[in-house]
């Protein structure tokens, strides 16, 4: 960092054959700060992007899905109430049944497919079908047909057509 500093005081690094311009050094920063914000830019995007698709997962929440809360409580949606609710049931018949009532919000992981994890599904099938395709397509190496050999006869068969005989 001081040989930074130093560059911008006096345009040299200590040494004569080290003359660097000063503009330099405000090119790369320059750089490295629209590099920064572009590194921003994109990460808030691709958030968003998950928040939208959590948000759509959650509305996409009925009756008999399986959620698991942020809690780490696992269970099956029982009911969808008006008020951003739902009861799920947690427990089995031996153990006993218990039912909840929490908000949407603290469902953290859910079986529910939104609209857009669907089309993206689907999309993702359409590719790897297409790709079968291609590949049914591109005719494997011919292999040469082996020579099938005469299997001799088991040593039973000979005992019993020399008896015949």
């Amino acid at each position: 960092m001081n040989l930074l500093w130093n560059l911008l005081a006096d345009g040299d690094a200590g040494s004569p054959g080290n003359a660097m311009p000063a503009w330099v050094f405000y090119v790369i920063l320059a750089v490295l700060i629209v590099l920064l914000v572009v590194w921003f830019f994109l990460s808030g995007r691709k958030n968003k992007q998950r928040q939208k698709e959590y948000l759509e997962q959650l509305e996409a929440i009925c009756p008999g899905n399986k959620v698991k809360t942020i809690g780490g409580i696992c269970g099956i949606v029982v009911e969808v109430c008006d008020d951003n609710t739902v009861v799920i049931e947690t427990g089995t018949e031996l153990s006993g049944k218990s039912f909840l009532k929490l908000d949407k919000e603290c469902i953290a992981q859910t079986d529910a497919k939104g609209p857009m994890q669907t089309a993206r599904e689907e999309a993702e099938a359409r590719r790897k079908a297409e790709k079968d395709a291609k590949d049914a397509k591109v005719p494997a190496p011919a292999e040469e047909p082996k020579p099938q050999e005469q299997a001799a006869p088991a040593p039973a068969e000979t005992a019993d057509e020399e008896k015949n005989n």
